[in-house]
């Protein structure tokens, strides 16, 4: 199968508007600690004299608030459109029904049109009624958030429990703070774990990518995936690797990174210091600043302004 995306494609992908440089944060398997390097290198970033943007794009579970010890603040509704019919002037022409993609609506009687189903507020419906009977309604499907702590700005997105809009979450999360680009040096975007649709968005407008694995076969698995990933979409991109020192496979991730020509950034070992830091919901840069994890994490903050902050 043909990968390659044509030059226009990836030309959008990566264009931003705005000078910002922007890191994602993103690893194909879950529970390798990426959140974490996010929100350690974030608050590297600032003991580093930069203001940062920290943007938790996990919107099915994020909890980069919880490890920076905050609040939620500054809620923003997302909206989904709904359509809502006027049976009194359906004339019952059925191009609704027809137009809609996902086979929602239902004619139980003359003139009358329901939803039925799901609806992922296309507004199809609503452009091809030529009587003017469906309007404008909606629901609210996740919010985003806005917290500040010294230099740091954390921007959450939260999908309600058991729905599947996270995608309109996420791009709501994105315009928000990209709306906002100019008052940050740097902005930094988590995403959650895996290659969908989701992870795609939410690394659009990167600068570069940081790839959390770790030294297992999964990690290896998964690692491979998602740098398939990022060369698709040309993406600039170095290697991550949590737990450094769990025994014996760490060869596999050394293979996978010169499969795909990209350096391995830092390693990062278990940590007690680190992982008392993360109990505390307060980063290991500030809680134990003279511990090994707080050192590397200063280490690749100052390596990432060195080159795009500089």
């Amino acid at each position: 199968m043909n990968t390659e995306l044509r030059p226009e494609i990836i030309e959008d992908f990566l264009n931003t508007g705005f000078s910002t440089p922007v890191i994602g944060i993103t690893g194909g398997k879950g529970g390798v600690g990426k959140t974490t390097v996010a929100v350690n290198l974030a608050a590297a970033l600032v003991e580093q004299g930069k203001s940062v943007a920290l943007v938790d794009a996990d919107v099915d579970a994020p909890n980069g608030a919880l490890l920076l010890g905050i609040s939620l603040d500054n809620p923003e509704d997302v909206p989904l459109t709904l359509p809502v019919f006027d049976h009194r002037k359906c004339t019952d022409c059925r191009l609704c029904i027809n137009a809609c993609r996902l086979h929602s609506l239902f004619r139980p009687g003359e003139n009358t049109v329901m939803l039925m189903g799901e609806c992922n507020g296309c507004e199809a419906c609503f452009l091809v009624c030529p009587s003017d009977a469906i309007s404008r309604g909606s629901r609210s499907v996740g919010m985003t958030y806005q917290s500040n702590r010294g230099g740091l700005t954390l921007y959450t997105g939260a999908l309600h429990p058991g729905l599947e809009e996270s995608a309109l979450v996420v791009a709501a999360l994105k315009k928000r703070v990209f709306a906002e680009a100019d008052q940050f040096d740097c902005i930094l975007v988590d995403t959650s774990p895996g290659t969908h649709c989701n992870v795609i968005n939410a690394l659009k407008g990167s600068t570069h990518v940081l790839a959390v694995t770790e030294p297992t076969p999964l990690g290896a698995h998964d690692l491979g995936l998602m740098l398939s990933l990022l060369g698709m979409f040309r993406l600039n991109s170095s290697i991550f690797i949590n737990r450094a020192d769990l025994p014996g496979r760490m060869s596999d991730i050394q293979d996978v990174a010169a499969a795909h020509a990209t350096r391995i950034e830092t390693g990062m070992k278990l940590d007690d210091d680190l992982l008392a830091s993360y109990v505390d919901g307060r980063p290991v840069v500030e809680a134990s600043p003279d511990s090994q994890a707080a050192k590397t994490f200063m280490a690749l903050a100052g390596n990432l302004i060195s080159e795009y902050l500089s």
